[in-house]
């Protein structure tokens, strides 16, 4: 039988932002929700895409000359190209990135085995020092649940710390399968209410609250919220006091709060998408500061940005 592949879009080293110690975290390809503020968005579909950046195009058409289902089209009056994206969808080889000279195309998506991963795992942890290990990010890592699985149960078994980051969408059997392998487990909150999260992301949130009270009550590993800050959508005194009573009920009482952030704008732009929150300011420094104290003095411990106690 075949090794498990995973379609991975990212692989980035020494960080020390999502997890104990200097980490390599792993970006998986695939998500079921549709975050308009996602700052991964060549993540969300679980298929390899061309990215195309305009600034580094000479126009001298040389990827629509090598592309053979005609997916590239020249500009008018000499302006970009035109990517006919479902078409280009179709297309397996991707000729086009291999001939362009000047790096203004790239595919989003590579396939890797368990084995390719954990080799370049294994090269990292010479790099990691005492405390280290791999966070698995996406993108959803559960949209490739067997393929998460299996990449943890290796790195559990070769004595590697393991994190991941979950929107918590995905059935409760397959995050079953995943705990044991994991010690930590970043779960992102993005709204308390049922139809604003379905507003924001695409999809209600029961399932994911649901997930969140039965790995509470595992207890396998050390489970902390994450939550986006958007003014103007979940930053109400409402949501976090609904935020703050449901992390008590579940006893867990660990949170990190992120700023809205626009760094993979230019990201959506080579996607040939629209980016609906370009002009939607993330929260203010004061803002972010009474947010954390408002969870702390409701005995929660709250961390703001990449001021974590790790």
């Amino acid at each position: 039988m075949s090794e498990k592949r995973g379609l991975i879009f990212d692989i980035q080293g020494f960080s020390v932002h999502d997890g104990p110690g200097c980490r390599t975290l792993v970006f998986l390809k695939g998500c079921p929700l549709r975050c308009g503020w996602c700052s991964n968005p060549e993540g969300i579909d679980p298929f390899r895409e061309l990215m195309y950046s305009q600034s580094q195009c000479i126009g001298d058409y040389a990827c629509r000359d090598a592309c053979k289902s005609q997916a590239i089209q020249a500009g008018q009056e000499g302006g970009p190209i035109v990517i006919e994206r479902e078409q280009c969808q179709r297309c397996s080889d991707l000729e086009c990135v291999d001939a362009c000279d000047h790096n203004a195309l790239r595919v989003a998506g590579h396939y890797t085995t368990v084995a390719e991963l954990m080799n370049k795992i294994q090269r990292d942890r010479a790099y990691w020092g005492t405390g280290g290990g791999i966070t698995l990010s996406g993108g959803e890592p559960m949209f490739q649940h067997e393929f998460t699985g299996a990449v943890l149960r290796r790195c559990y078994e070769s004595y590697i710390h393991t994190a991941m980051e979950t929107s918590g969408y995905a059935p409760w059997k397959h995050y079953q399968e995943v705990l044991p392998d994991l010690d930590w487990l970043f779960f992102d909150l993005k709204h308390m209410d049922p139809d604003m999260h379905k507003g924001g992301t695409g999809v209600s949130n029961e399932l994911i609250l649901d997930n969140a009270r039965k790995i509470a009550s595992e207890g396998e590993c050390r489970l902390i919220f994450r939550m986006v800050m958007i003014p103007g959508f979940n930053d109400s005194l409402e949501n976090l006091t609904a935020t703050a009573e449901f992390m008590h009920s579940i006893d867990k009482k660990e949170i990190n709060i992120l700023s809205l952030h626009h760094l993979g704008s230019s990201k959506y732009d080579m996607l040939g998408r629209e980016y609906p929150f370009r002009d939607r300011k993330g929260a203010s420094s004061e803002r972010m500061e009474e947010a954390r104290a408002f969870f702390v003095n409701r005995s929660i411990e709250c961390w703001v940005g990449s001021n974590t106690p790790f």
